[in-house]
Order: structure tokens, then C-alpha cells, then sequence
């Protein structure tokens, strides 16, 4: 009977052992992973510093473009202003040509008109 309690013992021991070695494989790995995220994080705060001048440039340009989109926004509104009053002025330009070439075609008779006046006096002046 001694010997069977012995062998008992034996395999609680061995048992107890490898219930041991699997709690130290536990954490060995925790350890480990413990380390790794200990990197990550590390690296991820120099990133993020690293980020900081970036964003914060990034903040000013985008602040620079909408003042410059309001100022688009502004011209773009007078621009359609003047290309309102432009129209405008082609359209009275237009009855202006209309009107300077009516009297272009008068000032053609009268001219024609006064050439002959010219050469009828010029003959009678001749005859005389």
C-alpha cells in the first residue's frame, strides 16, 4: 500500500509541475506582449508628436482658404455685377451702330447730292 501512495504523490507532483510550467508559458507571453504594446505605445506617442506641427499647419491653410473662398465669393459676385452692366452696354452699343450706320448711308446721298449741286454750279459758272 506504501508504494501506491508514493506513486500518487509522484503524478500529483508531476501534475502540480505541469500546471507550473503552463502558468510560467502564461506569462512569459504576457510579458512579452506587455513589451510589445510598451513599443507600440512608445511609437505611437513619437507619431503623434511628430503629428502635431503637421495638423497644426494644416489648421492654418485651411483657415487661409476660406478667407480666400470668401474673397472668391465676393469677386465672383461683383464679376457677375459688371457682366450684367457689360451686357447692358453691348446692347446699347448695338442700337448706337444700328443708328451710325443709317446715318452713314444718309450722309452718303448727301454727299452725292452735293456733288452734283457742286458740278451743276461749276457748269454754270463755266457758261457763263
Amino acid at each position: 500500500m506504501g508504494s501506491g501512495g508514493d506513486e500518487e504523490d509522484e503524478e500529483a507532483e508531476i501534475s502540480n509541475f505541469s500546471k507550473q510550467e503552463k502558468q510560467i508559458s502564461v506569462i512569459k507571453s504576457f510579458k512579452g506582449a506587455t513589451f510589445r504594446l510598451k513599443g507600440a505605445t512608445s511609437r505611437l506617442r513619437g507619431a503623434t508628436s511628430r503629428l502635431k506641427s503637421p495638423t497644426s499647419r494644416l489648421k492654418g491653410s485651411t483657415s487661409r482658404l476660406k478667407g480666400s473662398t470668401s474673397k472668391l465669393k465676393g469677386s465672383t459676385s461683383k464679376l457677375k455685377g459688371s457682366t450684367s452692366k457689360l451686357k447692358g452696354a453691348t446692347s446699347k452699343l448695338k442700337g448706337a451702330t444700328s443708328k451710325l450706320k443709317g446715318a452713314t448711308s444718309k450722309l452718303r446721298g448727301s454727299t452725292s447730292k452735293l456733288k452734283g449741286s457742286t458740278s451743276r454750279l461749276i457748269n454754270l459758272g463755266l457758261t457763263q
